[in-house]
């Protein structure tokens, strides 16, 4: 049985009629490069495979470029054909002794230690084994390219077969030119030109300017390249000047100016000289349009008999203007200077696209100063801890003009966060650093904020971000997850270095975790942890609600497949590192379609390996309608591959990966009460023997996910069509199908609820202060029955 097991799991991994590489465009946006197999399933079991005598689909795809196998429903995923593109280049084999006979690594568990590749090439890796034991290999490079290095075992007192693949990218240019001097005929120029192509190919530009000059300097024969070499530092130019241009989208423009102020432009040719000079001229024009429209409307501003008035907005608008938040005056930037409109609704134009954003067409004035005061009133409520003071703050705003529900929803998500960081929180080294509740839990209470947070660089209050929800490792700590995700902090360059820093991205890393735990234990206090940690971050910085990711690790890893389909409403993506599927995870994939994910693993992460023991699983989630896709690196054990972390941002960074829009079709399933709140259908208590203790889970004889399922139709009709208990609360706010200003019908198992809504500012305000979630504010609560 197990020759039989280890034979399927084999024909699953060998490409099958394998092509030349091929580019294939996602209809996430995402492109992927490799070979094509098709496969029936991800699930590896014998017994399905041998007594099937049905006729088999192919509808997994597996896309293999020789580092990664990557596993995805391919119609449900693929956007176009695939295009044929050029092979890799050639790869430089090294001799190395590898065993013709041995014991094969078929499966292999966490890495206990490491060290660097020498000068032949070679390292000692320890592992864990599969009985639990210490197992110490030694390795070598026999073939590298600009993608991957294929690392094989050596010969030793005990002899193993062990292919595994590590990214080109992985490896120190250090080490790379040390093997290739002492494994290359050196003194030959082919070789070394061999070398350039190497670096070339994998995108190392500088690496092959320093080989390729070094070469010229030492062979006469080489000093026909000199042209060759000028096209190197081009290239290289070319990247320092995409650098640049990516820290100006994220909104570092003072670090996108640095970068182009320190450019080699004395090295390059014209045409990159103009470009970095456009660069700048871009960055300069945006200052310059800024300076123009304060001036601008300060100076119209002046002439008003309301001049007094406006001018604490207007310094507020004079500070906070730039780049990131020209856009909320573009009616302004659009008809300011027209002389068909009267002065005053001009600049109410811009103060009312200041304060509700582009679009917003308010132009009366004494609207619009009332909108101020609105405003602030609202900042205020949603800070406040005192209730009392809360409902005054209600009354207060029934009294101004400016206070319909339309417009507060509006204005909630260009607030500044409305909480500011403790005096104690700051880190005192490190930049945009924060720690939030480091005292002991106590376990007899709620759960508080605990956790640490890296700001991107050039933070501006003003300018949403994206962020990240890094859950870590069983035996990892939170400050480890920044460095993990946002890089190193480095003294000379006052940042951290890493790519959640270039990418512009918000890194919160919570600690979920009690003392003394031994593994992810499914608990409503685990979530609590996490979430609560999450919504104390967003009162207290700019985190874009629409493109939160839930990341993990190991251990974290799991928790994060668990909570992102336990509250699919939160989430732009889930990205699971090692993480390893169990209980509720095994029920929660009909949830799948609503957020993308991506499970990096190993494909021979302990016995048996991840497509034998989770293939059911994984196969459940990778269906048809999710945007979902299994990174599997060839030969590699349980590890957080840090190599994957450049796609990953890629991957985050697509425009189709923010939260979906509320569906009008809800269809879920739940098991634990904590889990009842999905869009907008809460499902009260679950009815008896319907939730389970995730604590008492071998205890449950029959395990089941509860289906809940609500829809929206036409004429504001709702319909609750089942769920897993007797009471519901339906939450509602003006979508495509829900019009707020008419009756709606809520109709469930026969009961008919009618309501009708003026919009109520007590039920909005709330909602965003509880879940600190300002861009989907609720506006009304209907209790059903």
């Amino acid at each position: 049985m197990r020759y039989i097991l280890s034979l399927f799991v084999l024909l699953v991994l060998i490409v099958i009629d394998v092509q030349a590489e091929q580019l294939f465009q996602l209809r996430n946006g995402l492109t992927l490069r490799g070979s094509k197999a098709e496969i029936e399933s991800l699930n590896a079991n014998a017994f399905m495979v041998v007594g099937s005598n049905e006729i088999q689909i192919r509808p997994i795809w597996v896309i293999d470029d020789g580092l990664t196998r990557i596993y995805l429903h391919g119609k449900g995923m693929s956007a176009a054909e695939p295009v044929d593109v050029r092979d890799i280049e050639d790869p430089i084999f090294f001799w190395q002794p590898t065993p013709l006979g041995g014991k094969e690594i078929s499966a292999v568990g966490s890495i206990l230690g490491i060290s660097g590749f020498n000068e032949f090439g070679r390292r000692v890796m320890t592992v864990r084994g599969v009985s639990g034991a210490p197992l110490q290999l030694i390795q070598g490079i026999t073939e590298i390219n600009g993608r991957y290095a294929r690392v094989e075992g050596l010969k030793g007192d005990v002899s193993y077969i062990w292919d595994m693949r590590l990214a080109t990218s992985s490896l120190d240019s250090a080490s790379l030119k040390s093997i290739f001097k002492r494994r290359l005929d050196w003194d030959n120029l082919d070789r070394r030109l061999e070398v350039v192509r190497f670096f070339i190919e994998a995108e190392r530009f500088g690496d092959a300017a320093d080989v390729l000059r070094n070469a010229i300097d030492t062979f006469p024969e080489a000093e026909q390249m000199k042209a060759q070499l000028v096209a190197l530092i081009e290239r290289q130019a070319a990247q320092l000047l995409d650098e640049a241009k990516l820290r100006s989208e994220v909104g570092q423009n003072k670090l996108a100016m640095q970068i182009l102020g320190n450019f080699p432009v004395g090295e390059v040719g014209r045409v990159t000289r103009l470009q970095v000079q456009d660069a700048i001229a871009k960055l300069r024009d945006s200052e310059n349009q800024v300076d123009a429209l304060v001036k601008q409307l300060e100076d119209q501003a002046s002439t008003l008999n309301q001049a007094a008035a406006l001018q604490p907005i207007l310094l507020e608008i004079k500070a906070g203007l730039s780049s990131a938040t020209l856009a909320r005056l573009s009616d302004y930037i659009r008809l300011g200077t027209s002389e068909t409109i009267p002065l005053e609704n001009r600049v109410a134009l811009a103060v009312a696209g200041w304060l509700l954003g582009s679009g917003s067409g308010e132009n009366n004035l004494k609207v619009v100063i009332s909108l101020v005061k609105v405003r602030d009133l609202i900042a205020e409520y949603l800070r406040s801890e005192n209730p009392q003071r809360r409902e005054a703050i209600l009354n207060d705003l029934r009294n101004l003009e400016g206070a319909q529900p339309e417009y507060v929803d509006r204005m909630l998500p260009l607030l500044t966060p409305t909480l500011s960081w403790p005096d104690e929180s700051k880190d005192e080294t490190i930049p945009g650093m924060h720690w939030m509740g480091q005292e002991e839990e106590k376990l007899d209470q709620p759960p508080v904020p605990r956790y640490v947070i890296q700001l991107p660089p050039d933070y501006n209050p003003l300018r949403e971000y994206p962020c990240i929800v890094a859950l870590h490792p069983l035996r990892g700590r939170p400050v480890s997850e920044l460095d993990w995700w946002a890089g190193a902090y480095n003294e000379s360059m006052q940042e951290r270095v890493g790519h959640a820093s270039r990418n512009g991205f918000i890194v919160i890393a919570p600690l979920w975790t009690r003392t003394g735990q031994q593994s992810y234990e499914y608990t409503p206090r685990e979530h609590e942890r996490i979430l609560i940690s999450l919504r104390d971050a967003m009162r207290r910085c700019s985190v874009d609600s629409d493109r939160v990711f839930l990341v993990g690790r190991g251990e974290g890893g799991e928790a994060a497949w668990d909570i992102a389909y336990a509250h699919p409403d939160m989430w732009a993506g889930m990205i699971s590192i090692s993480g390893e599927p169990s209980k509720t995870i095994r029920h929660y994939h009909p949830n799948a379609p609503y957020v993308p994910m991506v499970l990096v693993m190993g494909e021979r992460d302990s016995a048996p390996t991840p497509l034998v023991r989770n293939g059911p699983i994984l196969e459940d989630y990778v269906g048809f309608r999710s945007d979902a896709m299994v990174v599997m690196y060839r030969g590699r054990g349980r590890e957080f591959f840090y190599e994957e972390v450049p796609r990953l941002f890629e991957w985050m960074r697509l425009p189709s990966h923010v939260r979906r829009e509320i569906p009008a079709d809800i269809d879920v399933v739940t098991m634990r009460q904590g889990d009842n709140f999905f869009w907008w259908l809460e499902a009260g208590p679950f009815l008896e023997g319907l939730s389970v203790d995730p604590q008492l889970w071998d205890q449950v004889e029959r395990l089941r996910a509860v289906p809940l399922s609500g829809s929206v139709g036409i004429d504001n009709q709702i319909r609750i069509n089942q769920g897993p208990s007797d009471q519901f609360t339906v939450w509602l706010r003006p979508t495509r199908e829900i019009d707020m200003t008419q009756p709606v019908t809520i109709r469930y198992r026969g009961r008919r609820v009618q309501c009708n809504f003026d919009g109520t500012l007590a039920t909005m305000l709330e909602d965003a202060r509880r879940r600190a979630d300002r861009k989907r504010p609720f506006w009304a609560a209907v209790h059903v029955p």
